[in-house]
């Protein structure tokens, strides 16, 4: 991954994180006691904070500090969901049709 990457990735994962709790700039700065403007500038890809502001975000979000460097790949995710779901109704269809095998005997 290279460091525009990183940054992508920090930036994308602190707002997550943030709008999970339904936090603005200024509530995540006020809980990890930094500037509003450091998160601003995290977010807006413009400042790579330093580990002791790594460690108050993370804290502040009550997550771990690697969590905010795992990248967001939503097509990825969209196509495992994707096969889980058809693996879950095949299994499902399975276990309905045994038991109605089961169910005529």
């Amino acid at each position: 991954m290279e460091s525009k990457e990183l940054r992508e990735c920090l930036s994308l994962n602190l707002k997550k994180y943030r709008k999970v709790r339904n936090w603005s700039q200024f509530e995540l700065s006020e809980k990890a006691e930094i500037s509003e403007q450091t998160i601003n500038s995290i977010e807006g890809l413009r400042l790579w904070p330093s580990d002791k502001t790594l460690i108050k975000i993370a804290k502040a979000l009550d997550v771990e500090i690697y969590s905010l460097f795992i990248p967001q790949n939503l097509e990825v995710r969209s196509e495992i969901i994707t096969e889980l779901k058809e693996s879950v109704l095949k299994t499902v269809e399975n276990i309905v049709h045994e038991a109605l095998q089961d169910w005529k005997r």
